[in-house]
């Protein structure tokens, strides 16, 4: 779910577009990935953006911090946090496991 790069760290995750909130619903062993809802529909990336705000407010830094680097056109995704700690970000993220 979580991997330190030079850069930061990435995460892993499996979006569900149009869900009625979003939110980290939790994480799937099987595909070793954050399960999160996004209320966007699958179009014109408008999902992206809204996952890079969701997770800018959750881990309260700027959005320029919050980069997708994989998977742009699909619900797998992964998404760097430039300048992330592995074991901050793994703290934060477990509040919501």
């Amino acid at each position: 779910m979580l991997r330190a790069t030079k850069e930061g760290v990435i995460i892993e995750i499996a979006v569900t577009p149009n869900a009625k909130k979003e939110r980290i619903k939790g994480y799937d062993p099987w595909r070793m990935r954050l399960m999160v809802d996004m209320k966007e529909k699958p179009e014109k990336f408008k999902v992206n953006r809204e996952l890079v705000r969701f997770f800018a407010t959750l881990l309260n830094i700027p959005p320029e911090k919050v980069r997708i680097v994989g998977g742009e056109k699909s619900t797998l995704k992964s998404i760097l946090i430039v300048g992330g700690k592995e074991d901050e970000l793994r703290k934060i993220l477990s509040r919501y496991l």
